[in-house]
């Protein structure tokens, strides 16, 4: 049990540690500068990353239309095909019927 507890103030202490030392990092004017480049950095990949979802966008409506026109292409291949051979069977009854 001490060495637990141990483990627990020793993580405290460093971690309060830690904390005051980043605390007084960002308030110098070199923190400042750190804070406004992560901004700018963070600002400028959250634009391109809109443009990538733009662009993504755009490409699969464009996928979605030629795959839907070539799926209506084979549709209506198919139904000339099934309505050729309709009337071949009609044709091959008229002329059994004879």
């Amino acid at each position: 049990m001490e060495t637990g507890n141990s483990k627990f103030w020793l993580g405290l202490g460093l971690g309060s540690v830690l904390g005051v030392v980043l605390y007084r990092f960002s308030c110098s004017s070199k923190g400042k500068q750190l804070k406004e480049k992560a901004c700018q950095t963070f600002h400028k990949v959250s634009e391109q990353a809109g443009d990538m979802f733009d662009s993504a966008k755009e490409k699969m409506m464009n996928t979605g239309a030629k795959v839907a026109d070539k799926v209506a292409d084979q549709t209506l291949y198919m139904a000339e095909k099934a309505d050729n051979l309709k009337n071949k069977v009609h044709d091959f009854v008229d002329e059994a019927k004879k």
